[in-house]
């Protein structure tokens, strides 16, 4: 075999290893765009849901503080700030499960606060 075949061959085998190299590169590159897409789009569920969630507790705090205003002697204070460093649900099944807390929680207080209204009022 001559010295310019071997070279031939060694280019040729080089070529096809580089095609093969494209091709599964093109492929990979296809599948990830594809789970990019995929992702993107359980991002802006998460940030829905989270909105919704956001908004659910914004509305019982608000019926919170309408229920107790009659309460003179309770100090109404602003909502505390979410706790940024504690652990976050990774199942949007624990979001729901916590809504659902708020929601009791809430439902408790009206149910203490309607019961207490129908007491007679304390004579001073």
């Amino acid at each position: 075999m001559s010295a310019a075949r071997e070279y031939r061959d060694v280019v040729a085998g080089i070529t096809a290893a580089v095609d093969a190299l494209r091709e599964r590169d093109r492929e990979r590159f296809t599948a990830l765009a594809r789970r990019l897409v995929e992702l993107d789009a359980a991002m802006v569920r998460a940030e829905e849901r989270a909105a919704l969630s956001r908004l659910g507790v914004d509305l019982h705090w608000e019926a919170a503080l309408k229920a107790l205003w009659a309460e003179s002697w309770m100090t109404l204070r602003p909502m505390p700030t979410p706790d940024r460093d504690g652990p976050a649900p990774a199942d949007p099944s624990a979001l729901d499960a916590l809504d659902t807390v708020v929601a009791q929680r809430y439902e408790e207080l009206q149910d203490a606060v309607r019961r207490r209204g129908f007491r007679l009022p304390r004579r001073r």
